[in-house]
């Protein structure tokens, strides 16, 4: 299983080598970020998200002009050659058939395919319909629908679909890792590897799993770049791991 890191920025990988780690960023940060393009080949994988997410409370969303978005992303995907990029999935602010003109018009611009989002709102049968249609797609229930985790059981007939067709699934937002050996999805990503800065925490690799220490009640960390460094360096242990066994 291919494990690829959420990044927003470099600031933690000058002591990092990119080879060893699978990318995951969003349009959002790389479209105004040359240093995170220059890197898109250097990683050892990587997948460019649409850089929809900011726009799903519905308040930035006003007044888009979503035909411009979708062609400015298509050319950004063109000129840098990106083989893996997540198909503009706004159900929750366009209805559904919009969303599908959207990636088509995406697609037709960029020359290769995207990788399509499955939600929940979109039933059975249209997962069924892009594990035919396409190569690698996108299982988006976790963190923009929210699913529970009583409803986990079921992922697996889902991948078993698409394995049929000889189709990949990404598991966006997916590190549990009590159900990552259960789901064999064929990618996932995690945010989690950078919550030593955001939330004050260390993160240590041991065995089949990534354990996340919380910072002490009422201490600071002295340098939170150590430990930014330290817990990517224990994420990267984790990477491996997925590659080999997972």
């Amino acid at each position: 299983m291919k494990v690829y890191l959420a990044v927003t920025s470099l600031a933690y990988f000058t002591h990092a080598k990119p080879e060893d780690i699978y990318s995951l960023c969003s349009y959002h940060y790389t479209d105004k970020d040359k240093a995170l393009t220059a890197y898109i080949p250097k990683w050892k994988d990587f997948i460019l998200d649409s850089g929809i997410f900011t726009y799903l409370n519905g308040k930035e969303s006003k007044g888009i002009d979503w035909d411009k978005y979708v062609d400015n992303y298509a050319e950004y995907v063109k000129t840098n050659k990106i083989k893996n990029y997540v198909e503009v999935d706004i159900d929750k602010i366009l209805n559904l058939a919009e969303v599908e003109r959207l990636r088509k018009r995406l697609e037709k611009k960029v020359g290769w395919q995207s990788m399509p989002v499955w939600h929940l709102g979109r039933g059975y049968d249209k997962w069924l319909e892009i594990c035919h249609d396409y190569s690698y797609i996108c299982f988006g229930a976790f963190i923009t629908d929210g699913l529970k985790e009583s409803k986990y059981k079921k992922i697996p007939k889902f991948i078993a679909d698409a394995r049929n067709r000889k189709c990949d699934v990404h598991g966006l937002g997916m590190t549990h890792f009590n159900w990552l050996k259960k789901l064999k999805f064929f990618s996932v990503d995690s945010s989690s590897w950078c919550s030593g800065v955001r939330y004050g925490a260390v993160s240590k690799f041991d065995k089949d799993r990534i354990h996340i220490f919380p910072r002490p009640a009422n201490k600071r960390f002295k340098d939170y770049k150590k430990v930014g460094y330290h817990n990517l360096n224990e994420w990267t242990k984790f990477i491996k791991y997925a590659d080999e066994i997972l």
